[in-house]
Formats: structure tokens, sequence, C-alpha cells
């Protein structure tokens, strides 16, 4: 179901919608009008007078500039213009025609409804009344004048009117109207703004505990792992900075997140990656780093914290289930995505009979990845070892394809 355009752009939409209308009206009024002054002149008792279609040129000429940019100069020229056209209009076809004895003709009328219809340049609905009737008002006066000069004479035609009366009833509807129409629309574009909050503190809150499994996970292994006594002051600052990021609103970085690619030089040393296999190795695990590290700059804010909280958790998992003492992390990319492999040759385990609600692969590692965009893959053997494969899409390849 279509709800419609925002109140703000709705009323300017409209306002071009009824104007392009219009135009494209008078363009057919004055299409009707050349080919009628070419008939009269074909049957003109003095032979052809092809030369008088000329009259419309101007006329025609700054429609078409009007309809391309709507403003109050042209407008005004258009209106100008076209109220010295319609005089000429209505001489040549009352001198070429004898047996019209007044005004109230359809031929006179067209070119008094193209200047009515294309009155109006204003966005509001009593400016457009204000120049459909300036624009009525002019023609009038010039085919009153043109009825004197022939000798005809002047009666105001049923269709001028009637299409004048018409514009003006549309007009004050749109203007009568526009209100009422906006409450209901408000309302739904305020509900799917609510939806949309919804969902994203939702997607905050999901990410927030993800990390707060990973954070926690992760020092408790690293608590249970360490000789008996007091804590090494490396590990005591370390596990005290995460207790105090923890601490903060989920929400409060969420600006900070950028898809524009980061300097190549400075993505692998700022990066949640390396971070990840600092915090390893202090922890006893003997990490080797591989491949393009500078491929890191092809991802976004988002999705480097992303792949450094997923390869956290792996190298967790590689402490915690493997049995290794060795990981290994090859980082390769192309043109549409980065990968990042964690392998290790530990005890492994069966990937078709692993839990469905594993916490540290299902939130911190699949649910992480596919939250930017990306997709990840497991191999997994007993008694051989276990690969991890998480693709991420690169921040050039996404900005191409909107471009696109």
């Amino acid at each position: 179901m279509s709800l419609g355009l925002p109140i703000h752009l709705a009323r300017a939409a409209n306002s071009r919608a009824l104007a392009a209308a219009a135009q494209a009206a008078a363009f057919v009024c004055l299409a009707s009008a050349f080919i009628n002054l070419l008939i009269a002149g074909l049957g003109s008792a003095g032979g052809p007078v092809w030369y008088s279609t000329l009259i419309l040129l101007p006329m025609a000429a700054l429609l078409v500039f009007l309809s391309r940019r709507r403003t109050t100069i042209l407008t005004i020229a258009y209106l100008v213009v076209g109220a010295v056209t319609t005089y000429l209009y209505a001489v040549t076809v009352l001198t070429l025609t004898p047996t019209y004895h007044d005004t109230n003709l359809f031929v006179i009328a067209l070119p008094i409804v193209a200047m009515t219809l294309v009155g109006g340049t204003g966005t509001g609905a009593l400016a457009g009344i204000l120049w459909a009737t300036l624009g009525f008002a002019l023609a009038e006066a010039a085919v009153f004048l043109a009825a004197n000069a022939a000798g005809r004479e002047f009666h105001t035609d049923a269709i001028s009117l009637g299409a004048y009366l018409l514009i003006v009833g549309v007009l004050a509807f749109d203007g009568l109207t526009r209100g009422v129409r906006s409450r209901p629309q408000s309302a739904i574009h305020r509900a799917i703004r609510d939806n949309r909050e919804a969902e994203v503190r939702r997607e905050l809150a999901v990410e927030a505990a993800a990390e707060l499994h990973d954070t926690v996970l992760s020092e408790l292994v690293t608590i249970a792992s360490s000789a008996p006594g007091p804590l090494r002051p490396q590990l005591r600052r370390r596990i005290e900075a995460d207790l105090r990021q923890l601490g903060q609103d989920p929400t409060a970085d969420v600006f900070e997140r950028r898809i524009t690619p980061a300097d190549p030089a400075e993505a692998w040393y700022e990066s949640d990656l390396r971070e990840a296999i600092e915090l390893a190795r202090d922890e006893g695990l003997s990490v080797d780093v591989s491949g393009d590290r500078e491929a890191l700059g092809l991802l976004s804010t988002e999705c480097r914290k992303a792949v450094g909280l997923a390869v956290r958790q792996c190298l967790v998992n590689v402490l915690r289930h493997s049995g290794s003492a060795v990981a290994e992390i090859a980082i390769s990319a192309s043109e549409s995505s980065v990968s990042v492999l964690v392998v290790d040759s530990g005890r492994g385990f069966t990937t078709s009979t692993a839990t469905a609600d594993r916490l540290g692969l299902r939130n911190s590692v699949h649910d992480r990845i596919e939250r930017v965009g990306g997709s990840v893959t497991i191999w997994s053997s007993p008694d051989i070892g276990t690969t991890v494969m998480m693709l991420v899409p690169a921040s050039r390849a996404e900005a191409d394809g909107m471009a696109s």
C-alpha cells in the first residue's frame, strides 16, 4: 500500500503536477489555434495566408520555457506576449472569416484558455488563482479590442469562462483540503518513523548484548587461565577499560559510523582486529597474521568493528575449546569484499551436530557479521581443526553500487 509523499514534499509535488497538466492543455490549445489559422488562411477569398500562423510562435516559445522553469518573470512575459498574440489571432480569424459575427466562438476561446491555464507559478492555491484571473482578464481584454478593430460584437464565450472557473475550482479545492489531507498522512509517517526507531533500538540492544557476551567471556577465560594470585597490572588495566566501555551508552557512537573507507596505513593499527589479536596473545595464544593488512582500509568503521569483535570471539573459542596454542589469521581483499580467515589446528567439532543456540558463534560471529551485510562460513572436523571465514562487503563496492 502506498503511503504517499511526506507533507513537506506533497505540496510542491501537487503544485508541479497541476502546472504540468495546465501547460499540456495549453499546448493543445495553441496547436488547435495554429491549425485553425492555417485552415482559415487556405479558405480565405484572398488565397492562402500561411504567414498568419507565425503570430502564435512567440507565445508557444515562451510556453516551452515556462514548462521547463516556472518563474515569475517568465510568467509575466508569457501573459504580456500572450495578450498581444491573442489580439492578433482574434483579429486575423475574424478578418479571414466574414461569417463570424461575434466572439462567442470555440476558435476564439483557444488562446484565452491557454492564457488562463498557464497563469500560475506559485506553490499556493491563492497565488495560482490570482495568476489565472490575471491571464483570463488580459485575454478577454485582448479579444474585446480585437472585436472592435474587426467590427464584430464582443461576447464572452462559455468555453473560456468554463476553463477559468474549472482551474479556479481545482486550485481552491486543493487549498481548502490540504490541511485535512495532511493530518492522517502525518500520523502515518510518524508511525513509520517510530517503528523504525524501535527497530534501531532493538538492533543496538542485540549488538550491545553480543559485545557484553564477548567481553565477559574473554575476560573470564583470561582470569581462569591466569596463575593464582593477584592479576598482572596489564591484565587488570585491560579488564577495567573493558568494564568502563560496557558501561557506556550503546547508542553514543551510532553517528560516528561511516561508510567511507579509512586510511589504509592507519586502518590496521587502529582496528579492533589488531586489538583482538594482541589480547589473545596476552592470554597465551600464538597468533600468526598473513595477507593484506591494509585491506581493512576498504571497510567502514562499523564493518571493521564487527570483524574485530567477531575475530575476538573466534580466538576466545580457540583458547577455550580447541586445545591448540596456535591460530592463524589470513586477510585478503577483492574489488567487492574483504575476507578474514581464522584457522586453528585443534580438536575441532562436527558442524552438523553443533547446537543451534550456541551463543558465541550465533550472536558474536554470525549475527554480528550478517548485520553489516557479510556472511560467515565454518569448516571444522574432529582432530583436524576449525576454519572460520568472514566475508564483508567493501565500502567502495557499496558506494559504486549506490551510484549506479
